[in-house]
């Protein structure tokens, strides 16, 4: 039987976070333990045998009485077949790992092809109102992808990301799609539900299976998406909300940040400029070479597969 259940139960355990978490799996390795051989200990025993601090035993207390809830939550998601992948697993994504540093999530939750998780990977983001040309740049730029073997990132949400993932799915490509919300509450959009496959698609969540959307899991999703990405490519930005964030993430992460550049800004894409000006991003035009509205994507692409030679 998997610990993970008791690694979900740590995760929720109040006052521990990754770091905690990662002085715990330290202790234990190199004894050649597991978590399910001391997860029952108690707090003097902890104390003795591990010396871990007052916090830590305070959070092993606390994820024992949660324990009976988490373990009823971990084999609802065995019977989905959902994956429950640990910041220690060869599976969790290795760049949420390098660019979080001490922030990232502990547990990530997902199902599909989670091979894709540790591919070649550039973002994709736009807001959900997106403008009828921001609509035909986010497919474009995503088909482009396709084409070069490179997995795109988006947020499974309305506007640009389910449109990011479907032209994705339809030219040949592969996805991952990052919820803002736990597993549990997961539903294909109608305008997946017929061309999703396992193959194609990586669907995760850094949130507990439970949790409900709202405003401050959309801004860490987005951050995530940046962290797991070679570049970040924003096709529409309003001045502030969840896409203006994750460019400032990029930003910060030192992740190379490209946004589109339009002669007539949509309301939706006035954040475009700002984000031009004050983060450093690389404008994208359209591709001089034809008449339809296609975003110059050779940079973008040029980053992903310059870092694939480099590993």
């Amino acid at each position: 039987m998997s610990d993970n259940k008791y690694w979900m139960a740590l995760d929720q355990a109040e006052g521990l976070g990754p770091v905690n978490l990662k002085l715990i799996y330290d202790a234990l390795t190199p004894l050649s333990l597991s978590i399910s051989d001391v997860f029952s200990l108690s707090a003097d025993e902890l104390k003795n045998e591990f010396n871990f601090s007052n916090k830590i035993i305070s959070g092993f207390q606390d994820a024992q009485t949660l324990f009976d809830s988490v373990e009823e939550d971990y084999f609802k998601l065995i019977d989905a077949k959902i994956s429950v992948i640990p910041f220690f697993s060869s599976d969790y994504p290795k760049y949420i790992l390098k660019n979080l540093i001490s922030a990232y999530p502990p547990i990530i939750y997902g199902f599909g092809n989670l091979n894709l998780l540790n591919s070649n990977s550039i973002a994709i983001l736009g807001d959900k109102d997106i403008s009828s040309k921001g609509e035909i740049i986010s497919y474009s730029a995503a088909k482009s992808l396709a084409k070069h073997s490179i997995t795109s990132i988006s947020g499974f949400a309305k506007g640009a990301g389910t449109i990011v993932h479907r032209s994705s799915i339809e030219n040949g490509g592969r996805t991952v799609a990052v919820l803002p919300y736990g597993i549990f509450n997961y539903k294909v959009p109608t305008s997946l539900s017929e061309i999703i496959n396992p193959d194609s698609i990586a669907i995760i969540s850094p949130f507990y299976p439970n949790t409900e959307a709202n405003k401050f899991n959309a801004f860490h999703r987005n951050k995530i998406i940046c962290a797991m990405s070679k570049a970040v490519y924003i096709v529409e930005a309003p001045i502030e909300g969840g896409i203006f964030e994750a460019a400032k993430s990029a930003h910060k992460l030192g992740i190379p940040l490209f946004v589109t550049k339009y002669s007539d800004y949509p309301e939706n894409a006035l954040g475009n400029p700002k984000i031009i000006a004050d983060y450093e991003a690389e404008p994208i035009t359209r591709r001089r070479d034809i008449e339809q509205i296609e975003p110059d994507m050779d940079k973008i692409i040029a980053i992903a597969e310059l870092d694939q030679q480099n590993e």
